[in-house]
Order: C-alpha cells, then sequence, then structure tokens
C-alpha cells in the first residue's frame, strides 16, 4: 500500500473482525476489575478459628476490596490490624461487625445476649459463646461480659462468631473503618 491509498476490507470479512475485536476489548476488560483498588476480589485464607463456625481455619474466602468503607452492622470484614491486635501491627483480621459508630454495644442482657442500642441482638452463627465471667487472657478475650461502649464515630465493633477463641473489640477495641480493606463475599 501506498501513501494515500485506503485499506479495503471486503464485506465478508467485517463481522469475522469485528467479532475478534470485541473478543480482545472483553478479555482486556475482565483483568481491569480485579483490581483491589476499584473494588476487584481477591483470595483470603483465615489463619485462625476466631470465625468458626462461619469460617473454619485455612478456609479460603472470597473478599471484595473496599475504599472509603461505609460500615454495616453484620458484614464480615478484612481490616489492618494494630499492635493492640496481638502484636503484629501488619496483620490483618477477619471479624463480623457488630455495631458501628455512634451505637452503644453491651453484654449482656438478662438472657446473656449481646444488645445494641439496648436491643438483643439475635446471632445464629455464634455457636462456641464465651462464658459471662472470666479472667482476661492475651491470646483471647474469654469474657463474654464487657461495656456498655459507644462506638466511636468512624469505627466498627468487631467479634468473632467463635466467641470463646477470639481476639476482638471486647479487649483490642473498635477499628477505625479506615483500617476495613474488604468485605468478605463468599
Amino acid at each position: 500500500m501506498t501513501e494515500g491509498e485506503s485499506l479495503q476490507i471486503p464485506c465478508s470479512r467485517v463481522p469475522g473482525l469485528l467479532s475478534l475485536l470485541l473478543i480482545v476489548v472483553v478479555a482486556g476488560a475482565g483483568g481491569c476489575g480485579d483490581s483491589p483498588a476499584t473494588g476487584g476480589t481477591e483470595r483470603f485464607t483465615q489463619g485462625g478459628v476466631s470465625m468458626e463456625p462461619t469460617v473454619k481455619a485455612g478456609q479460603v474466602i472470597t473478599v471484595r476490596a473496599v475504599g472509603g468503607y461505609k460500615p454495616r452492622r453484620g458484614d464480615i470484614v478484612l481490616f489492618q490490624g494494630s499492635s493492640q491486635w496481638g502484636g503484629d501491627a501488619t496483620a490483618q483480621y477477619l471479624k463480623r461487625v457488630i455495631a458501628v459508630g455512634g451505637e452503644t454495644i453491651t453484654c449482656c442482657d438478662p438472657a446473656g445476649k449481646v444488645t445494641v442500642n439496648g436491643t438483643p441482638l439475635d446471632e445464629p452463627y455464634v455457636a462456641n459463646d464465651a462464658p459471662l465471667d472470666m479472667p482476661p487472657s492475651s491470646y483471647r478475650c474469654g469474657a463474654r461480659r464487657f461495656g456498655p461502649v459507644t462506638v466511636p464515630t468512624g469505627t466498627v465493633f468487631v467479634m468473632g462468631d467463635n466467641r470463646a477463641a477470639s481476639n476482638d473489640s471486647r479487649c483490642a477495641g473498635p477499628v477505625p473503618a479506615t483500617s476495613v480493606l474488604a468485605i468478605m463475599t463468599s
């Protein structure tokens, strides 16, 4: 082809080329959605027993990265710990959001349930509850009884589903919502 000439494609080839172009565009865009910065998904392996029976130790789950997390009670979140969470400030933890900023949480009502703003929570996911009272431990919170705690704005109060074996906000305090990296999707 010389300068000034245009490329001529036979009409019979156009549908095939358009299909090829569509495949290339879709395949290329498919990888774009997996970026953590854009809310893509990642795999995470649960390291301990604190979220059993919902998430077992060693289980691989899918999490969706979040930026500017808007706290919602019941979310299972992956967050960046601090030295209050067992001494390793680089560790990531998986816990359930039980209360959000502005709410008051305590345990226990006369039936032994956690309450938020005075209302007992229905927590069918808790299979191994902690005893009402027990001495503190550096490896787990132990006692079920705590509070009342008014959760500061911009933070979340998180607890493991396996309350008898969880180090969580009962002893480490609320987690800044800015420390939440992702939400469990499956």
